[in-house]
C-alpha cells in the first residue's frame, strides 16, 4: 500500500509538469524559435523572409515561408520553403529548425 500512495501524487505531478511543458511550447512566447525558423530558411546567404503559414503544437513549430536572396540591394531568386522546429527532448531542451521542404538553391 505505501508504493500506491507514493505512486499516485509522483504520476499527478508528472502529468502536471507535461501539461504545463506542452501549454508552454504551444501558447508561450516564440520570438526565438521564429528567428531560428527564419536563419535555417535563409541558411548562410543573406535574404528575405515573408511567413505564409504558422503552425504549433505541444511537440514541434512549423512555418512557411517566401523567401529572396538580395543581390546589390534587389530581391531574386524567390523560393518558398517549409521549415519544421521540435525542442531537442520532446517537451524540453533547446529548440532545433531544419528544412523540411524547398528553399533556395544555392543556400542548402
Amino acid at each position: 500500500m505505501e508504493a500506491r500512495a507514493l505512486v499516485r501524487p509522483l504520476f499527478a505531478v508528472l502529468c502536471l509538469t507535461a501539461t504545463a511543458l506542452g501549454l508552454n511550447n504551444t501558447y508561450g512566447d516564440n520570438a526565438e524559435v521564429k528567428t531560428l525558423a527564419e536563419k535555417a530558411a535563409c541558411g548562410n546567404a543573406q535574404c528575405v523572409v515573408k511567413t505564409l503559414r504558422e503552425q504549433r503544437s505541444a511537440f514541434k513549430q512549423s512555418f512557411g515561408y517566401q523567401t529572396a536572396l538580395v543581390e546589390k540591394g534587389k530581391s531574386t531568386n524567390n523560393a518558398s520553403v517549409d521549415i519544421e522546429c521540435a525542442r531537442a527532448y520532446v517537451l524540453l531542451g533547446a529548440y532545433q529548425c531544419s528544412v523540411v521542404s524547398g528553399g533556395l538553391p544555392q543556400v542548402h
